[in-house]
């Protein structure tokens, strides 16, 4: 096993348990990186956010070790609502209607109305949910622990299938005809066919691959202990490129032009150039950046380690 570990696997001290907590959340212009950032507020919201989702209107935050999911409007970065989840949720997806949280250690989903975060329904999923994708009728969820991917419909949340994959799945992505999914403890990457979830092939990647993007024609892997990022070509798996980051990246985006990375180890953000992997700009967060997203104007980043929301406009 390697010896560093990402920051959110540490339980804080029960000092930090029963202290007041933050959620932070940097919002980066997408459109205009090149902009200066200006701290605007923070907000008082959950303890360790990890997941990180936009619905168009609201961004909505999963708060690990106080088990909520803060509603945020994407506008001003005002808190709308807070709402109760499983234990330990850390992923959060909106499939186009709904919200749908992860619950680790409940090994359940959570499905949210976005209007207004009433609960729809909790469903069991495998063991340990983490990361999820969806495919444009099914949510697809990695079973951290159980070495496997469940698909779920998400009209009722009945489970349609499960199917093994690599060790420790830690991310997924879908590219429109495929599921992808980032296998850590491997240095894997294994494509199924979502139609049927048959493995088509699996891929070599980094040290500790952890969170996907799709931008279009290839999968990007973040590489938490090899501090990259590769490049693969979605048609055949074959790796165009590996680019040095940061330290320890976690979750990665792309924002139709860009490709953007959390690095969970140096506090920063780094935006990457599709075309070559080169680094465009760097962009200080908080302590310990995890999850991201993108609203289609900002840049969202859920920083773990200090629990604060911090927002930056665009200078459009």
């Amino acid at each position: 096993m390697p010896a560093r570990m990402p920051a959110l696997h540490k339980l804080p001290s029960r000092s930090v348990r029963g202290a007041k907590a933050f959620v932070a959340v940097l919002f980066l212009c997408a459109l205009l990186p090149g902009a200066r950032a200006q701290v605007l507020v923070t907000f008082p919201v959950g303890e360790s956010p990890e997941g990180v989702a936009c619905d168009g209107t609201f961004v909505w935050v999963a708060s690990q070790f106080s088990n909520i999911v803060t509603k945020l409007r994407a506008r001003d970065g005002a808190e709308v609502g807070t709402y109760q989840v499983g234990t330990r949720p850390v992923a959060v997806l909106f499939d186009g209607s709904n919200i749908w949280v992860s619950n680790l250690v409940s090994g359940t989903v959570t499905k949210l109305r976005p209007r207004d975060g009433a609960l729809l329904g909790t469903f069991h999923a495998g063991n340990t949910p983490g990361d999820m994708a969806f495919d444009g009728a099914n949510l697809w969820v990695a079973n951290r622990d159980g070495d496997s991917v469940t698909k779920l419909r998400t009209g009722d949340g009945a489970i349609v299938g499960t199917y093994p994959v690599g060790s420790r799945p830690m991310g997924l992505a879908f590219d429109g005809v495929h599921i992808w999914v980032a296998n850590n403890l491997d240095g894997t990457i294994t494509k199924l066919r979502a139609s049927d979830g048959s493995a088509v092939g699996t891929f070599p990647a980094g040290e500790s691959p952890f969170g996907l993007a799709f931008d279009g024609s290839n999968i990007w892997v973040a590489n938490f202990f090899a501090d990259s990022v590769t490049k693969l070509r979605a048609r055949d798996g074959a790796k165009v490129g590996t680019f040095y980051v940061g330290s320890s990246p976690a979750r990665l985006i792309y924002d139709g032009t860009n490709i953007w990375v959390t690095n969970n180890g140096s506090d920063n953000v780094v935006v990457l150039r599709k075309k070559n992997g080169s680094i465009l700009r760097t962009y200080g967060a908080g302590k310990d950046p995890f999850g991201i997203a993108f609203d289609g104007v900002n840049i969202w980043v859920a920083n773990s380690g200090d629990n604060t929301v911090s927002s930056s406009i665009s200078l459009l």
